[in-house]
């Protein structure tokens, strides 16, 4: 079954979940009382594979909630609470329809959207100035500076007033990365793992299997020097292949544009070479970052683009002005190798002539290992309005907000993904097989991960990702990043 019928089939099966889910929605609390002792905190997703919901049609709009009674007396007058909001493109309209819905159901409140600052410091700068909104979002690499800073709001006993047990509604794993020192003080919105995607019909082209689980870096290489080919038909592994005209590349690198690379993309490339980039009392990079691990690593993706010339260079796609998605979208690029997570189903799936499939990550040196990807949101510690902040927390975390949000990426709540039976779908099967696979993230482990580490080091990659990349020092680069991220570490505080 193809990807779009079989994702058509089960979006109208979860749409009619959402439905009889939403005509009942109304803001009673659900019956189970909070766990006096919250679970230790943890960045690593269940070794079991869950199973989370599936992706919608390019044109599906999900329903709108029941409307509420016309008879509501509201004891406090109707209460504004405000909320992040990170969507782009079509996501927007989710969006909304979840907040109507919210809205909807709950007459004594009124949910208002808040866009997400780009900039981390302006979203501090925010929380400082007690102008950011009631739900404020963020990604998990922000989360123990955000916490540690205390802005955010301990959920323990908002859900124990509700009689709210998280331990019956998440899975514990996604649950548990909302926790800092201890206490839950944010709830995932979603969260994603990374897979390749792969063009069928230039791997069958080339004679070549789609990948399996267990496949390696060195077979990916071969892979990739197969399937980049010049406009004269030549591919990499030829002795005419021209590397100066390449008509289709092999792979391509985790990188968005500018001088930077995507450093969460690269985390997955690093862990499964054994190399993690932090102590685990998040106080030292030196031996981490720089480690001789690290620097096979780095040397290892510096040949991908640079000697073998099968992954386009980030010079040649700012001149070019073409991003690795438009490259597949168009068959010029046969393996995606970015590390995305489960963000392009429907743009593929509207590439005219274009037939693909997601295919696992390749197993490393140091073993299958992978960074998890994370959003959600806390409940400012200075909202005037704590328990409708968590009402809305809580839709949108729960069914029936997970309903919709699902559809895009995978979900931490239990009845979503029992509802949608995502384990089912070709696609997504995929995603559900990497999710053991992920690796505890080094950002959990400092408040200063992001700006002593993740930061500097994107940067780095982005040097080795420019043409000027093929002759750079990469140890000299890693020795002087550990020393500076260590000083960085040092010297850096809450304030």
């Amino acid at each position: 079954m193809s990807h779009k019928v079989s994702k058509i089939l089960q979006i109208t099966f979860a749409f009619v979940i959402i439905l009889s889910l939403l005509a009942a929605c109304a803001p009673a609390a659900t019956p189970t009382a909070a766990p006096t002792e919250p679970p230790a905190p943890t960045a690593v997703p269940p070794t079991a594979v869950p199973p989370t919901p599936v992706p919608p049609t390019a044109t599906a709009v999900p329903p709108t909630a029941t409307a509420a009674p016309t008879e509501v007396t509201c004891p406090n007058g109707v209460v504004n609470v405000t909320v992040h909001d990170w969507s782009s493109a079509d996501r927007i309209e989710y969006w909304n329809q979840v907040i109507h819905a919210f809205n909807d159901s709950h007459p004594c409140i009124n949910a208002e959207t808040v866009k997400l600052p780009e900039d981390r410091a302006v979203r501090l700068n925010e929380l400082a100035a007690g102008t950011a909104p009631d739900l404020v979002g963020f990604d998990s690499s922000d989360l123990p500076r955000v916490a540690g800073m205390g802005y955010l709001t301990d959920l323990t006993a908002l859900m124990a007033k509700d009689n709210f047990d998280p331990t019956k509604e998440f899975f514990p794993s996604v649950y548990n990365t909302g926790f800092v020192v201890g206490k839950p003080v944010a709830i995932a919105k979603d969260y994603s793992v990374s897979s390749f995607y792969a063009n069928t019909d230039l791997l069958a082209k080339a004679g070549i299997t789609v990948p399996k689980e267990g496949w390696t870096y060195d077979e990916y290489l071969k892979m990739a020097q197969q399937l980049t080919v010049d406009s004269k038909g030549n591919n990499a592994l030829s002795p005419d292949f021209n590397p100066k005209d390449v008509a289709v590349w092999g792979t391509s690198s985790p990188y968005w544009g500018g001088d930077t690379g995507w450093w969460r993309g690269y985390q997955s490339f690093l862990y499964s070479w054994g190399a993690h980039t932090i102590s685990a009392d998040g106080k030292t990079t030196t031996g981490y970052i720089n480690s001789d691990k690290a620097l096979a690593a780095w040397n290892w993706y510096r040949d991908l683009i640079h000697k073998y010339n099968v992954a386009p260079s980030a010079s040649f796609l700012g001149a070019s002005g073409v991003t690795n998605d438009k490259l597949f979208s168009d068959g010029k690029l046969a393996v995606s190798g970015s590390y995305w997570g489960p963000w392009f189903q429907d743009t593929f799936n509207k590439a005219p002539n274009l037939k693909w499939t997601a295919i696992p990550l390749p197993t490393g040196p140091g073993g299958h290992h992978a960074a998890i990807m994370w959003m959600g949101w806390g409940i400012n510690n200075k909202t005037k309005h704590p328990e409708e902040a968590w009402q809305l927390l809580k839709f949108l975390t729960t069914d029936p907000g997970q309903q919709v949000f699902a559809l895009k990426a995978l979900t931490g709540d239990v009845s979503t993904a029992a509802a949608l039976q995502q384990e089912k779908d070709p696609y997504w099967q995929v995603y559900l097989a990497e999710v053991p696979f992920q690796d505890k993230l080094d950002d959990m482990s400092t408040p200063f991960y992001t700006t002593c580490v993740d930061i500097p080091a994107s940067k780095v990659m982005g040097k080795v990702m420019q043409d000027t990349g093929k002759t750079l020092d990469i140890k000299a680069e890693l020795d002087k990043l550990a020393v500076e991220a260590d000083k960085c570490l040092a010297e850096s505080k809450l304030q």
